[in-house]
């Protein structure tokens, strides 16, 4: 038994450099490999970056917002309207009658035909097509001027402090007042 062990031994001396020496190089070659994965996806992430410095994180995880539209109003006019008494629903109604009405005689504009061409130039400078597509705030600011068209000179003076530009809204609703001659 002594010489089964010897031998045995001896066997295992003489392969272990061997054993040892597999076993290290593809540590070795593993280790290499990960090493070069590591900083060529470090490299390429870092050239993506480079080459592409507008894709911010910030803007990746926008998440898609309702329009911005320009606002014709004082921000604290806007806020003093939805206290008024009329609710959007029959602004939304009373708006869209107006400006769904009959031609009148051909050739002649009369002063519905021209509040609601003026309307109608606001709702697509905002970037719609009717009624429907616009929010409660923008419903509201179309009937107050809607309702400044509509008023006494005394009236429209009042109602055009709510507006950003109120002389540029006066000389509107005075040149629609005007009639016009031929």
């Amino acid at each position: 038994m002594d010489r089964v062990k010897r031998r045995l031994l001896l066997v295992m001396a003489a392969l272990s450099p061997g054993v040892v020496t597999i076993t290290l190089h593809e540590f070795a070659v593993s280790l290499a490999f990960m090493v070069l994965g590591v900083f060529g996806a470090i490299s390429i992430a870092a050239a993506t970056i480079a080459v592409f410095p507008q894709i911010a994180p910030s803007s990746l995880k926008q998440e898609p917002s309702k329009k911005t539209y320009h606002s014709l109003l004082h921000s604290s006019a806007l806020d003093a309207l939805k206290g008024m008494p009329p609710d959007p629903v029959s602004i939304r109604a009373t708006l869209g009658a107006r400006m769904t009405a009959a031609p009148g005689h051909p050739g002649f504009v009369s002063d519905e035909e021209q509040i609601g061409m003026v309307l109608s130039q606001i709702i697509a400078r905002w970037d719609a097509s009717d009624l429907s597509q616009l929010d409660d705030d923008q419903i509201r600011e179309l009937w107050l001027i809607d309702r400044m068209m509509r008023a006494s000179p005394a009236e429209a003076g009042a109602l055009s402090h709510f507006f950003s530009a109120p002389e540029a809204m006066l000389a509107m609703r005075d040149m629609l007042a005007t009639p016009v001659t031929a």
